[in-house]
């Protein structure tokens, strides 16, 4: 039976394992064979017997009543699988989420969960993420919930079950001319300027917008917004209507999405923001030099009102109270937590900042009385917040006095007693980041040997990088193919199922004669090379004209670069950080490295997207316009100019290598 707002909670189950009864003596035995359970097939209290494993979380409300309150948990399904007599790899669609009370029978089979992996996750050797479920209803002040986490590993035909989705993410929205990210909940509708890194958009469930920003000057518009948290002197991010960060999407389920922004060209800030059900919460992951501050820039209800009998109010988590006319210049005492309330609409959006400090909390009205300046950390117009953790969270209540506020306040971020919660060592500690999915997939060859999850690569290999599940694995073994463990691919692209490669010396390679050129590529396909570019047909006949680049264009041509100077017929002498394509027999000049800011670089890797933007990988340091970086890095070239040879280019940082358990690579692909 449901104790919540949850309307449906269902899943789509497997079939049974099993088609007839079996006795419980040739069960036994079959279990003993295969090593494949540590329980009697029929165990007390067991839900579902098409489970072999599972673990138990107990939630204490740790004296705060909550309500509909998410849980989260982190997991590391490795050692609790072999815990059990389990191996394997996990099966992330057989997780379920089953509340029973004290004597472990079944109260409700349907708590909504997700689970978010890792960003190390692997599912043989490393199956760790967060699992977020929900204390459905009322969890009173001292009550423990008890909950079993069943788990399968893969090959069982599982299919992963489906909830009510609470907090609606839509990507890639326009909204106020900026690229926004678009979140709905019963509660609220928030609107993330994606290039600012702040939200521009708060409406209430009645369409009141409490935030209002808009391009009118000052309060009156584009001062407006969350958290607007470093000033513009520092850098100016986490403000909408800006362009100073970078928006990614790291996770969308039922209960909770999450993003992060970091700021451009100097990363030394970045945040994280999980949106929940009922309300948000923004964690400082990174922070540079200057101090900063937390503020709610907005507009109560739709309109600021400073006075009169209708007048909005601020509260702070003591009692005291004036209206949006006054002003505070002192430290939340205790608990800081504030609430704005409009009277008129019978609501309040609560303010919390997790740690307690002793720094001001100040608030006055803009000269205009267009918009409130709160700001946790700030008074006047000094910033005070320095150090790490920072964590903060705000939501609607449908109340306006205090004591309907504080249980709704204290039950979102207070926190739970959980126990259950796990790592590699068993000790309970953090899993480590969550997976944050990429919307491509990256290909790479390995500058000399590397091991990723325990295992080990070659330099003639290729790997992948899948950005949507976070794992690596092995596309292509050179050795398995032919290749001898001497040589070293240099350069790659993928079409579809085949793979083009350079070498960076000559190779002797399964079905072609003599020795493949370091200035050739050869096409891989259904398992047999064949040559598809004779460099010295092209005039590529030096050292210095070794291929190291390769991609294909928006149109299907080829594109590469090399190693060094080259001369071939009919154009000037060029450089290692340019681009030649083919056109029919001869080479033409796609991409004038030197006037694009990289004339002191080596171009390594390149590739194409459909609409013509260009990434790259340098041999060692590059330094141009928005990004910097080593060898372990991959960036963006966006034209501004039309025709080719490219006619300026906007620069982004892409990918770091780095972050994602991998040292160097020769070559790249972008899927």
């Amino acid at each position: 039976m449901c104790r919540s707002l949850m309307q449906e909670c269902k899943w789509s189950n497997r079939g049974s394992r099993l088609s007839v009864l079996l006795l419980g003596a040739l069960l036994l035995a079959l279990s003993l064979v295969l090593g494949a359970s540590t329980r009697p097939a029929a165990a007390a209290g067991w839900w579902n017997n098409d489970w072999r494993y599972r673990t138990l979380i107990t939630v204490d409300a740790n004296n705060y009543e909550r309500q509909d309150k998410p849980v989260e948990v982190n997991l590391n399904f490795t050692p609790l699988l072999a815990a059990q007599g389990g191996s394997g790899a996990l099966d992330p669609d057989s997780i379920r989420v089953i509340e029973i009370n004290n004597a472990d029978d079944v109260i409700d089979a349907d708590v909504p969960f997700q689970f978010d992996k890792a960003g190390d996750y692997h599912a043989a050797n490393k199956a760790r993420g967060t699992l977020v479920f929900l204390l459905k209803g009322t969890t009173v002040a001292n009550e423990t919930r008890r909950f079993h986490v069943y788990f399968e590993t893969a090959g069982g035909g599982f299919s992963a079950p489906s909830f009510t989705d609470l907090v609606a993410l839509t990507d890639g929205v326009s909204h106020k001319g900026y690229a926004s990210l678009r979140l709905v909940t019963a509660d609220a509708e928030y609107f993330y300027h994606k290039p600012g890194g702040g939200f521009a958009t708060l409406f209430d469930k009645n369409n009141n917008d409490w935030l209002n920003w808009n391009i009118a000057k000052g309060g009156a518009g584009d001062f407006r917004g969350i958290p607007n948290m470093v000033h513009p002197n520092d850098g100016g991010y986490f403000h909408p209507g800006r362009n100073s960060v970078t928006t990614t999407v790291l996770s969308d389920g039922p209960l909770k999405a999450s993003f992060k922004s970091v700021s451009k060209g100097n990363t030394s800030w970045e945040v994280v923001w999980d949106v929940f059900p009922t309300y948000a919460r923004m964690t400082v992951v990174r922070k540079g030099a200057a101090n900063f501050w937390w503020l709610y820039e907005g507009t109560p209800g739709g309109v600021l009102q400073t006075s009169g009998p209708d007048a909005d109010r601020l509260t702070r988590s003591n009692g005291d109270s004036i209206t949006a006319g006054g002003t505070w210049s002192n430290d939340i005492s205790g608990d800081e937590w504030i609430f704005v309330t409009d009277p008129n609409v019978g609501r309040s959006l609560y303010l919390i900042h997790h740690q307690e400090d002793t720094k001001v909390d100040g608030y006055t009205a803009d000269t205009g009385n267009n918009m409130t300046i709160f700001g946790f950390g700030r008074g006047g117009n000094q910033r005070y917040l320095s150090g790490l953790p920072q964590e903060f969270t705000f939501g609607f209540v449908d109340q306006t006095g205090i004591n309907g506020v504080r249980p709704v306040v204290n039950g979102a971020y207070k926190p739970l007693a959980i126990t259950g919660s796990n790592d590699n060592g068993g000790g309970g500690g953090d899993p480590g980041p969550v997976c944050n999915p990429l919307p491509y997939s990256v290909l790479v060859s390995p500058k000399g040997a590397v091991t990723v999850d325990g295992v080990k690569h070659a330099d003639e290999d290729v790997l992948k990088y899948d950005g949507a599940t976070c794992e690596w694995t092995k596309i292509f073994d050179g050795t398995d193919a032919g290749l001898p463990a001497s040589s070293n691919v240099d350069a790659l692209a993928v079409v579809d199922e085949d793979l083009y490669l350079s070498f960076a010396a000559p190779v002797k390679v399964p079905g072609l004669s003599g020795k493949v050129d370091d200035s050739d590529v050869v096409k891989y396909s259904g398992g047999t090379f064949s040559l598809y570019f004779d460099g010295s047909a092209y005039g590529l006949t030096t050292s210095a004209e070794d291929v190291d680049a390769i991609a294909f264009d928006e149109t299907g041509e080829l594109l590469i670069s090399v190693t060094g100077t080259y001369t071939v017929p009919g154009l000037p002498k060029g450089q290692d950080e340019d681009l030649l394509r083919r056109n029919g027999t001869i080479l033409e000049l796609h991409f004038d490295g030197s006037g694009e800011g990289l004339g002191a670089e080596d171009i390594a890797g390149v590739d194409v997207a459909a609409n013509g933007d260009l990434y790259f990988s340098v041999m060692d340091a590059f330094n141009v316009t928005d990004a910097s970086g080593n060898a372990a890095d991959i960036f963006a070239c966006k034209p501004t100019g039309p025709g080719h040879p490219t006619t300026g280019c906007t620069y982004d940082p892409l990918w770091d290598s780095a972050d994602y358990g991998f040292k160097s690579f020769d070559a790249f692909d972008i899927e």
